[in-house]
């Protein structure tokens, strides 16, 4: 749920599950996973809304937190939330470190647990890699995104991976894989909620590309 109205950039709404949750787990003492979780996602929702020094305070927390978990997995989250944060403060070298560990305590597909959403983790670090200029890495990391089985929060991912392929291709200069890829995510996009950015962006793309 909150995951979802975050991707329509209603902030607020999000926040305020997320917050309902999280107090509902310090209240009721629930595990400290699930404490986890909540503090997870409220740091997700601070950095799309571009809070980001609030959201630094919630890796804190999480980084303390992990600190008194004898298990390492326990890392997951903080290593995620804090390469989310460095790729909102472009510190794009970072955000791999950060995100490339969150990657390597993902289960298999078939396994997958709420904690670990495949796509949250593979779609930042290819625009990580993007920015940073490695087109090969970025590639590989947007390809994985459409090729999931389970591991998915939200549709949106699966379509946006291939507007990052278009660009991707296109800096390559392989004009036909980069039609391929602009069209397939417009043809995804097509009924989906209006005002993405990419969307524009990626007709302009394509009519270039045709020229």
């Amino acid at each position: 749920m909150a995951c979802e109205i975050l991707r329509l950039g209603r902030f607020g709404n999000a926040l305020e599950i997320i917050e309902t949750r999280l107090n509902q787990a310090l209240e009721r003492e629930f595990p400290e996973g699930m404490i986890r979780e909540a503090l997870w996602w409220k740091g997700i929702a601070l950095v799309e809304k571009r809070a980001l020094a609030e959201a630094e305070r919630i890796a804190a927390d999480l980084r303390e937190r992990c600190t008194r978990r004898p298990y390492k997995n326990a890392w997951h989250g903080y290593e995620h939330l804090q390469g989310l944060i460095s790729l909102g403060r472009e510190d794009y070298a970072k955000a791999i470190d950060h995100l490339n560990r969150a990657c390597s305590w993902l289960t298999p597909e078939a396994f997958d647990f709420r904690l670990q959403m495949h796509d949250l983790h593979y779609f930042p670090l290819g625009i990580a890699y993007y920015r940073s200029g490695n087109l090969a890495k970025a590639w590989a990391e947007f390809e994985k995104v459409p090729r999931l089985t389970a591991g998915m929060t939200s549709a949106d991912l699966r379509a946006r991976s291939f507007y990052w392929l278009g660009k991707i291709a296109e800096a390559q200069k392989d004009k036909r894989r980069a039609a391929e890829n602009y069209g397939k995510f417009l043809d995804l996009w097509k009924d989906a909620d209006p005002g993405l950015p990419e969307v524009e962006d990626a007709r302009k793309r394509l009519a270039g590309l045709k020229d």
